[in-house]
């Protein structure tokens, strides 16, 4: 996979971290950078802003989980996206165009197996042996340009099998790989999809991930949709069907309808609702939530109106809870029993469907009439069941405006002061910590923050890569992890901070690294060439001093297990052991 570095850089100077960010998670100004609450630890939950955002050098870094990148990382781990697609995501808000570019192997291939299986599909369709499907989408009333637009088409119930036309263009193991067979016990491939009509699940990029098959009349011990299992390509709970489609009709829409079923997403689409997704046979998941906000500010959940579709409901409000934002606005729309999308709007129409997300009801008032049924507010015992029920959820809120607001309400719901429970139950949580003594010289604890100080200069400095300070070290390979990075910054001596993260490979050194990006400590070069040399010297006592005492502890028989490792990999990471030294190294391994 190869885009051009000076495409990659330039994207990174044109794009704003802290809009990017700001995105998907609360962001609030504190002194020269931005903080927020870091979705990559505690499930995204954290009550603290733990990450620093730091708008000049384009990167982030959290100090709980020691996370750190630049616009791209941020969007690959928290949008789940590959490097490509994270590059697409950031392209599309600055209007710049990606150079055409290869991608992996086993994307390729993947993407190609099944593209071409929704092809086979297809053409299935139109087929003799589809006959009975098309049948079946008439009297849906779904035309033949709508089935088109999703591609839809029919799985074989008889030869020849999808495996026998695919096997003459990809070989076994490819085709193991791609969800779309199964194995008897005698190890030979079936069609996992027979008899069906096929709903190719497409990604954002509009390449076929997986399929979804549905029977067209009931079959004992078959369940009428059958899904693609996951597979290196399709994570679930991260795809929503339909979504490229509506993307197709407009990039960036008002709203979005969320509904159960790909029928439900296929009728809507036939009467004129041409911005409906679905979760593709999951429940809808806080990731595909994450996704959907990416592309509308306005969402509206849309689920059959059974006890399922309630259940379904109410989960949705618990993963929306995290995510809420001042510019988010999600509804929901509640069927009577027996109606899902689909019935509804061939029965009443597309204007009616229309007055049901103009009546739909907000999530704060879904919240609030749900938690007022939770037992009887009248009684102490039903407001404290009450405060238990909603205080999880409120505490959940990464907004501190919106959360504010569910406080207050929430407080004269129950009639108990929320805010008070919210904060007793955070000291609660920090109480009776042990505190770790500290006896010794905390050797990591310097060796980091001079190295932190080593990449604060050279961020702000660059040049001073070229500092004979490091000839100091050129010989010792524990040192080897700084050399690289100087190495780096020789051979890239006019790229962006942010762009040096990106070639860091380690990913310990990757998170100091980005620790020294978002220091708003401002140094002259004077300085920074001085703090080089300083802490190049300090790393190197403190490594000599630190092996003399342990040294010392050994002789008098009083070394730890956790230290015995420590002197061990004092010792390996020399570049030539004395004598003495290897039979230290003997000693310790038989101990």
């Amino acid at each position: 996979m190869y885009i051009p570095e000076d495409f990659i850089e330039r994207l990174l100077n044109s794009v704003n971290i802290v809009e990017v960010i700001q995105k998907r998670r609360q962001v609030e100004r504190r002194g020269g950078a931005y903080m927020a609450k870091c979705p990559f630890h505690k499930g995204g939950e954290e009550n603290n802003a733990s990450m620093k955002i730091y708008e000049e050098t384009g990167t982030y870094h959290c100090f709980t989980c020691k996370e750190t990148g630049n616009a791209i990382s941020f969007l690959k781990k928290h949008d789940n996206l590959d490097f490509i697609e994270a590059l697409e995501q950031l392209a599309s808000y600055v209007g710049m165009e990606i150079p055409k570019q290869e991608r992996s192997p086993v994307v390729i291939k993947s993407t190609n197996i099944n593209n071409r299986a929704g092809d086979i599909f297809y053409s299935q369709l139109k087929e003799e042996n589809g006959r009975n499907t098309i049948s079946y989408l008439k009297d849906r009333g779904i035309s033949g340009e709508t089935a088109k637009f999703f591609n839809l088409g029919y799985a074989n119930a008889k030869a020849p099998s999808l495996y026998e036309k695919l096997s003459k263009e990809f070989n076994k193991e490819e085709l193991n790989e791609s969800g779309l067979f199964g194995q008897n016990d005698n190890d030979e491939f079936y069609d996992r999809f027979r008899d069906r009509l096929m709903f190719p699940i497409r990604n954002i990029k509009g390449d076929c991930i997986a399929f979804g098959g549905r029977l067209l009349k009931d079959k004992e011990n078959q369940a009428k949709y059958l899904n693609s299992p996951e597979t290196k390509t399709y994570k679930k709970k991260y795809e929503l069907y339909g979504l490229f489609e509506v993307r197709q009709i407009d990039k960036r829409p008002d709203s979005i309808f969320v509904v159960e079923g790909y029928m439900d997403v296929i009728g809507l689409f036939q009467h004129g609702i041409k911005n409906a997704v679905a979760s593709s046979g999951t429940a809808f998941t806080k990731e595909q939530l994450r996704k959907l906000l990416n592309y509308t500010n306005t969402i509206y959940i849309v689920f059959d109106g059974d006890e399922a579709g309630l259940k379904a409901s109410w989960r949705t409000v618990e993963n929306s809870m995290p995510l809420l934002r001042e510019d988010t606005r999600i509804n929901f729309i509640f069927l009577n029993e027996g109606d899902d999308p689909d019935s509804f709007v061939r029965e009443h129409g597309k204007e009616a469907f229309y007055n049901l997300a103009r009546d739909s009801k907000s999530l704060s008032k879904y919240f609030f009439e749900t938690l007022k049924k939770q037992d009887d507010l009248s009684s102490i015992e039903g407001r404290t069941i009450a405060a238990k029920f909603a205080l999880p959820l409120i505490k959940s809120i990464s907004s501190e405006t919106i959360k504010q607001a569910y406080i207050n309400e929430a407080t004269s719901v129950c009639g108990l002061d929320f805010s008070k429970l919210i904060q007793g139950n955070e000291t609660h949580k920090n109480v009776n910590v042990p505190k770790k003594e500290k006896t010794e010289v905390d050797t990591r604890s310097i060796m980091k923050k001079s190295v932190l100080g080593i990449f604060s200069a050279l961020i702000q400095h660059p040049k001073l890569a070229d500092s004979k300070q490091f000839n100091l070290i050129a010989y010792n390979s524990k040192f080897s992890f700084l050399l690289d990075v100087r190495d780096i910054f020789l051979k890239h001596p006019n790229s962006t901070a942010s762009m040096i993260l990106e070639k860091i490979e380690q990913e310990k050194i990757k998170n100091v690294f980005g620790e020294a990006l978002v220091s708003e400590i401002k140094i002259s070069e004077e300085d920074a060439s001085s703090m080089i040399k300083d802490c190049i010297e300090l790393i190197s006592q403190t490594y000599s001093e630190r092996e003399n005492l342990l040294i010392e502890k050994y002789k008098m028989n009083e070394l730890n297990s956790s230290e015995k490792r420590e002197l061990q990999q004092i010792i390996l990471k020399k570049d030539k052991m004395s004598s003495e030294e290897e039979a230290l190294i003997k000693s310790l391994s038989s101990g």
